[in-house]
């Protein structure tokens, strides 16, 4: 097996992915803001007889994630694949438009992939073999109500991703996209409140994305019935997509799919 860096890795989605990818036998190197949370996924991954090094770094500063990449290739060897999971965001309200809120959430989703990615793969190139995954959403399928820097920000990076694909052809260098829906981080309650729609419980995405991973697939999608959903409000005439998706947008307060890690 390999060495996995990825970012993001305190809580959810990350955190997930993290001990499913080291239970396969993969050593990770963890990438997060928040160091207590990463120390204990650490301890819990060789708890469970895995290896992992935690790396707390923001991935918006591009020198401190290349001086992260360099700690881990020498303490557990070169990076093998890259899984660029650090996003997440708040809502963004058109009435009160603010571009420094919009930047600082491009930084975080698009502009902290690009770090990463330019990190580790001058050595993936020299190697001829390496793989590069991020988590998009499908909130970069199009604009979505309360959403105009995340879908931006997500919308790039589907096309980062494509792009980096088409270049890579024959380098031996795979490119995974991840776009899942709304994720629940805790299982539903038998009985409890529906809440939102198309919710994945966090364990049930977690699987899907790690098998799309390890089979190196180009994009993986889901849950369709929502992606569906997204896509038949581009078919509808002009305007009335806009009305159906009016006012359903978040609220401030509330964050979309990770918490920055």
């Amino acid at each position: 097996m390999g060495v996995t860096l990825l970012t993001g890795a305190s809580s959810g989605i990350g955190r997930s992915l993290a001990r499913r990818l080291a239970a396969g036998g993969e050593a990770m190197a963890l990438v997060a803001r928040r160091d207590e949370l990463l120390a204990s996924l650490v301890m819990e991954i060789e708890a469970a007889g895995g290896k992992a090094l935690a790396l707390p770094c923001d991935v918006t500063d591009r020198v401190a994630l290349a001086n992260a990449v360099d700690i881990a290739e020498s303490q557990l060897g070169p990076v093998t694949r890259l899984v660029a999971n650090a996003g997440g965001g708040e809502p963004t309200d058109a009435t009160q438009f603010d571009a420094g809120v919009f930047e600082s959430v491009v930084r975080l989703n698009l502009v902290g992939v690009a770090n990463a990615v330019a990190a580790v793969l001058p050595g993936m190139l020299a190697r001829g073999d390496g793989h590069l995954v991020a988590t998009g959403s499908l909130a970069g399928c199009r604009g979505l109500p309360s959403a105009a820097a995340y879908s931006a920000a997500k919308g790039g990076l589907a096309n980062l991703m494509d792009s980096l694909r088409i270049d890579l052809r024959g380098h031996g260098i795979a490119v995974t996209l991840l776009m899942p829906g709304f994720v629940r981080p805790k299982p539903k309650k038998p009985g409890g409140s529906r809440g939102k729609p198309f919710r994945v419980d966090l364990e049930v995405a977690t699987a899907r994305m790690e098998n799309a991973i390890l089979a190196r697939r180009r994009r993986l999608i889901f849950p369709w019935s929502l992606a569906l959903a997204i896509g038949l409000t581009r078919l509808l005439p002009f305007g009335i997509d806009e009305w159906l998706l009016a006012g359903r947008g978040r609220t401030a307060g509330t964050r979309r799919n990770e918490p920055p890690a």
